[in-house]
């Protein structure tokens, strides 16, 4: 079975907190509130716990140039409605009487698409060929749209980079990315490290 050294992880957590950061901006000039992300801790995973967790919601991000797979990106209830509620024109300070509905969904899924775009765009320069990703797909408790993909649960080598993320003084949490091995290696391959 294929696995993952330590430096190859260190060098997708490089990719990963420079593509976040174009993200990270994306996000904040949507939601209009300064948005940071720390530097990430990397590890190499044979299995990830948050996937099936209720406090979290999943968002598939699938690319459809440049690399062949998927990774995921994990974010916290209620840091989804947060941003669901600043993307709806609220303060994000009052989101007691939220729920993960179809509407907060969407909202999601639109601040995702954004972000995910720049995550592409960066991943693009950084591997010197176009790269581009389908509409992010999201799973929360009761809204599943996507299967979480084989290869991120059967035991192969994942690599699991978790950022702290702070939107103004709404949010102050983590957010996670997880690359299968396949799309490790196609990076790798692209970086010819």
């Amino acid at each position: 079975m294929e696995s993952i050294t330590r430096d190859q992880a260190d060098i997708i957590g490089e990719v990963a907190n420079i593509c976040i950061g174009t993200a990270a901006t994306a996000l904040s000039m949507i939601i209009n509130r300064s948005t940071n992300i720390t530097t990430p801790t990397v590890e190499v995973l044979a299995e990830e716990s948050s996937l099936e967790s209720d406090e979290h919601i999943l968002v598939k991000v699938p690319y459809t140039k440049g690399l062949d797979g998927t990774n995921l990106i994990v974010l916290d209830v209620n840091d989804a409605l947060v941003i669901a509620n600043l993307m709806m024109g609220g303060d994000g300070t009052d989101i007691s009487g939220m729920q993960v509905d179809e509407l907060t969904l969407s909202a999601v899924s639109e601040a995702m698409n954004q972000m995910c775009g720049s995550i592409a765009t960066s991943m693009a320069s950084l591997l010197h060929k176009a790269t581009d990703i389908g509409y992010p797909l999201i799973n929360s408790k009761d809204h599943k749209t996507f299967e979480i993909p084989e290869e991120l649960c059967n035991g192969t080598d994942i690599v699991k980079v978790t950022f702290r993320l702070t939107v103004a003084d709404l949010v102050d949490s983590e957010l996670i990315q997880l690359y299968p091995i396949s799309i490790v290696k196609q990076i790798l391959k692209q970086e010819d490290l």
